[in-house]
């Protein structure tokens, strides 16, 4: 896959462009200090990120966490957990490094927090094997542990501008709250404000930006036709305000 470079130290998949460039710094930061404060609040010496990525928002957080702790990283993408590791290590406690899906995880290990940043769109693709997922999460938490899922609810803009069904209504932000409360966890939401920029999208008649966008909404290698990518156009330009969609990220805080 191409790579799109931001410093030499940093690399992303060009799909992230959307992400990195139209995505309102002030907010996600918001997002993340809203997700360390969840953290501080307790002391946490075991924790395991699930689904690491490159690093970059694990960092955002690590940076941030209060006192000792070593994190744990999981993450099946074997390029993106090395680059991963060499970008945290340097100034991060970073303990074992598993490159392994969800699913395929298994540890003797019982942490005191667990986190993941929009990573449950691709735990599994049928219900069963989801909330088996969802149960394992909680099942690796230690007795006073918590389990922390950033994620999208069903307003989110997200999907409201997607074309089709691409992601299971069991990867909602009201399914998992549903699931966990119905185990008898304490389970809270915290929502969240999450702007994408689309003001460039809506100012030209040219489509290159806009089948790129599609490209990221829909979770897919192919770009759409002009008809398509018209019809997209209409569903960005109806939900938008003042040049902005609102993703609406949710913050699920799960406690044993």
């Amino acid at each position: 896959m191409a790579k799109w470079h931001f410093w030499n130290e940093k690399e992303f998949s060009d799909v992230y462009e959307n992400i990195y460039i139209r995505a309102l710094n002030e907010d996600w930061f918001k997002i993340v200090f809203g997700m360390v404060k969840e953290i501080n609040a307790k002391k946490h010496n075991k924790i395991l990120d699930v689904g690491c990525g490159e690093g970059h928002t694990t960092k955002q957080i690590l940076d941030r966490i209060n006192g000792k702790y070593v994190c744990d990283l999981l993450e099946p993408n074997k390029p993106s957990l090395a680059t991963a590791e060499a970008f945290l290590k340097p100034e991060n406690k970073i303990g074992e490094i598993f490159p392994q899906t969800l699913a395929t995880f298994k540890t003797k290990k019982k942490y005191d927090l667990i986190f993941t940043s929009h990573t449950n769109y691709y735990w599994a693709i049928n219900k069963k094997d989801y909330d088996y997922q969802l149960s394992k999460l909680v099942e690796m938490l230690d007795k006073k542990g918590r389990l922390l899922i950033l994620t999208l609810p069903e307003n989110s803009d997200h999907y409201q501008i997607m074309l089709r069904q691409i992601y299971p209504t069991f990867n909602y932000t009201e399914y998992i709250v549903k699931f966990y409360k119905k185990l008898g966890l304490k389970v809270k939401v915290k929502q969240q404000k999450m702007r994408m920029y689309v003001g460039d999208i809506l100012s030209t008649k040219n489509t290159f930006d806009l089948k790129m966008f599609y490209h990221f909404i829909h979770n897919t290698d192919s770009y759409p036709s002009d008809a398509e990518a018209a019809k997209f156009y209409k569903k960005i330009k109806a939900k938008q305000k003042a040049n902005y969609l609102d993703f609406r990220d949710s913050l699920i805080i799960v406690e044993k």
